[in-house]
């Protein structure tokens, strides 16, 4: 496995446990706001937090590739698959494994 499908594995535990954490305290939020516990500053104050961390949680578990690419920049293509390198490949598929992937994705001019 390579580095930045790890890191991007790692991105999406994080966001799954953002989100979860996030829904828990947006209950708890709502609950509070509703039986009158917290100022209504406060507790919007928190709804809002709660629900950024939730925003955030969906970010990184379904697009945070803008996040790997900046940690860990790649500058050759490679298969998501396998991780074979796909500079200069012929065709829309892998050579290794057989996955499909985009010509965009090679850097060839073709």
């Amino acid at each position: 496995m390579k580095y930045k499908t790890l890191f991007r594995l790692h991105l999406k535990v994080i966001g799954v446990l953002a989100f979860v954490f996030g829904t828990a305290s947006v209950m708890s939020s709502l609950g509070y706001l509703f039986t009158g516990l917290y100022p209504s500053s406060f507790g919007m104050a928190q709804l809002g937090a709660s629900l950024f961390s939730m925003a955030m949680g969906l970010y990184l578990f379904f697009g945070g590739k803008w996040i790997a690419d900046k940690a860990i920049p790649g500058n050759r293509p490679y298969c998501h698959e396998c991780g074979y390198d796909l500079t200069n490949a012929a065709g829309c598929v892998c050579s290794e494994c057989g996955t499909p992937f985009r010509p965009a994705e090679t850097g060839s001019a073709s």
